[in-house]
């Protein structure tokens, strides 16, 4: 099922039944409405892409290298910050 928040706009899907605050079911909405919903996690999406940028410009490659041989991970040391702060992600999760 496809859950939207009317506070926040934010969407979701679940196999699960979500229940109370404000959490409506979105699977019930008109054809005109899922396209609405579409482009809420679209917006969801561009602003975590967007706070992902942001963290990325705040840390220098440098910082994520120290990071991952901290993890003990091994990588390239000519990847770009983009790779490397994935890698770091990655062994975070």
């Amino acid at each position: 099922m496809r859950y939207k928040n009317v506070k926040t706009g934010a969407v979701f899907s679940s196999p699960c039944v979500i229940k109370g605050g404000d959490w409506v079911d979105a699977t019930d909405k008109s054809k005109e409405d899922i396209t609405e919903l579409e482009t809420d996690e679209q917006k969801v999406e561009m602003e975590d892409e967007k706070e992902t940028e942001d963290e990325l410009s705040e840390i220098t490659k440098k910082q994520i290298m120290r990071e991952l041989d901290a993890f003990g991970v091994k990588y390239d040391s000519k990847a770009n910050k983009q790779e490397l702060y994935d890698l770091m992600l990655e062994q975070g999760r």
